[in-house]
């Protein structure tokens, strides 16, 4: 069984880069020579678990240019590089400047990356909502003829009650694109980072015009503006600065690089018109209809190979008010029931070690309406109907769109 590392790695090549960076502020030249040398290495190792080429080219990169700047701190000569050429005799070798802050922001970025292999068809139903999602990126990508503009929609806003599918959508995007995937959430970003944060939402969309296509995802969007009576900060105020001049595409208004992003709330109220009309697309999700419930259930439990007693259209009766994600609880919930009657001995396999569990072979049957009481008994709609209403009644007062349009 392999141990997954990088997450330490990291770790080691951070501190020991933080390290270099105050050794060098304090003047002590071989000792930040040292601490970058370790950082270099730890990067080299790390790049090793990139999840794209693109990725572990760039990290090997910033690991030279430690290495180099290491050299030039410990009194070396630089690396022979044959694009370079040897600088006059008696001349030092000029050493290049640490990109300190720049390099340790792209490097943070990179860990929001993630690999989708989410397709369209591992979501049910939401047809129409898949279709302007596709439409909008048809549209930027496909061939134009020589003389005729087409406009694009690249900033996209998905709102709806929770757990109705929006980063799966997003997922999805980036998976029929083969595109870089950034999950990012956004309460996330300004908790862990904030008095950084518009430095790491420049390196965000630096990073992924490097490495587009991409597909940036910022869910909990509306946790960009502050609550009632809070009153905003300054710093606050920069970073709605930032990502609006972002979303507007300001900084990338010369280059052919395509990012789309994608952002995701549960609470579409709390965003302001200025922050509402940079996206060109605001797309509802809603709770499943019969028929995508009975497309979702399909996907969780006779995809996966399960049986059922039950018959799929009295499932879809008794979810009625159900998002996608209760529902893939309760063919998860059924499916454990199942397994754990089918399998009384399981428990005291897994007391007999590792060899023992590996080797038992694991027996099912057809799901029974015991098991999908059971299910039934644990997972309950969170959103009732006038939490429905609500974004109903905002749609057309505020959005003024049909549903998934």
């Amino acid at each position: 069984m392999s141990v997954d590392l990088s997450g330490s790695i990291y770790t080691l090549y951070k501190d020991a880069r933080q390290k270099g960076d105050k050794a060098r502020k304090r003047g002590a030249d071989e000792q930040a020579a040292k601490h970058y040398y370790s950082a270099a290495r730890w990067l080299r190792s790390y790049a090793d678990s990139a999840v794209t080429p693109e990725i572990r080219k760039e990290r090997l990169k910033r690991a030279d240019q430690l290495m180099e700047l290491a050299r030039g701190l410990a009194g070396q000569a630089p690396a022979p590089a044959k694009s370079v050429r040897p600088e006059p005799v008696g001349k030092p070798a000029a050493q290049p400047e640490p990109q300190a802050g720049e390099d340790d922001y792209e490097e943070e970025v990179l860990q929001l990356i993630h690999k989708s292999d989410v397709k369209w068809d591992q979501i049910g139903g939401l047809e129409d909502t898949k279709d302007a999602i596709k439409s909008s990126y048809a549209l930027a990508l496909a061939k134009k003829p020589d003389g005729v503009q087409v406009s694009s929609w690249r900033n996209l806003l998905l709102y709806g009650p929770p757990g109705t599918g929006k980063t799966l959508l997003a997922a999805a995007t980036a998976g029929n694109l083969d595109a870089t995937f950034f999950n990012v959430k956004v309460s996330s970003l300004l908790s862990k980072y904030f008095g950084e944060s518009t430095k790491l939402i420049s390196a965000l969309y630096s990073v992924a015009r490097k490495l587009n296509p991409a597909v940036i995802f910022l869910d909990e969007f509306e946790s960009l503006t502050p609550s009632r009576g809070s009153g905003e900060s300054g710093s606050e105020r920069r970073i709605v600065s930032t990502l609006l001049a972002e979303l507007d595409g300001l900084q990338g208004k010369d280059d052919d690089s395509f990012v789309m992003t994608i952002c995701a709330t549960n609470l579409p109220w709390m965003l302001d018109l200025a922050i509402l009309s940079r996206f060109q697309r605001r797309i509802y999700v809603p709770l499943p209809d019969p028929d995508a419930r009975e497309a979702i259930l399909d996907i969780h439990l006779k995809r996966k190979g399960h049986r059922s007693q039950v018959g799929i259209k009295e499932l879809v009766d008794r979810t009625d008010g159900f998002a996608g994600r209760e529902l893939e609880q309760v063919g998860q919930i059924a499916i454990n029931n199942m397994i754990r009657r089918v399998n009384p001995d399981l428990l005291s396999v897994v007391d007999q070690g590792l060899g023992e569990l590996s080797a038992y072979q694991l027996r099912v049957e057809p799901l029974t309406s015991s098991d999908f009481e059971t299910a039934f008994s644990q997972i309950k709609p969170l959103a009732d109907k006038k939490v429905v209403q609500r974004y109903e009644v905002w749609q057309t007062d505020v959005i003024e769109t049909p549903k998934g349009k």
